[in-house]
């Protein structure tokens, strides 16, 4: 063994030590951000539906500002799904990576979904609205009840 196979082993050896941190941080912080990413969602989503349910006073005005950044929202919740982040804890199932196209398609139809949903509230028509909204819920659900952990 040359002193140059030794110093090379070395050396990778430290970026191996380095960078392992980093990469799994990377992971974290992809976790991070998409679930900081959902939580704003249901943060808009929340009082929609309490809209919807009769919970609290239907306005208009307020359901399609909601509608409207939850449509801004949607397309970045994808981003957090990076595959280096299919070992870091989270709450998605270890199918989601096996079935990342299927994922990725559901994805895409929820943002079409919350798109839709900010289109029809732009209207104020009330029961387009609530009817919009509930295609928008039922294409969360189909993802959550199939790639999402329950705790």
């Amino acid at each position: 063994m040359g002193v140059k196979w030794i110093k090379s082993l070395v050396i990778g050896a430290g970026v191996l030590v380095i960078t392992t941190p980093a990469l799994a941080d990377k992971a974290a912080d992809a976790v991070d951000y998409r679930q900081g990413i959902m939580t704003a969602i249901g943060w808009n989503i929340g009082p929609m539906g309490a809209m919807v349910k009769g919970k609290i006073p239907f306005d208009a005005t307020r359901f399609a500002f909601l509608a409207g950044r939850s449509a801004m929202l949607a397309p970045m919740a994808s981003e957090g799904f990076s595959v280096d982040s299919k070992q870091a804890k989270s709450h998605a199932k270890a199918t989601l990576w096996d079935n990342k196209e299927d994922f990725d398609k559901r994805m895409k139809e929820f943002v079409g979904a919350t798109t839709k949903l900010a289109e029809v509230a732009k209207s104020g028509d009330e029961a387009a609205m609530k009817k919009e909204f509930g295609n928008t819920v039922h294409s969360c659900k189909g993802c959550h009840d199939k790639y999402q952990v329950k705790d």
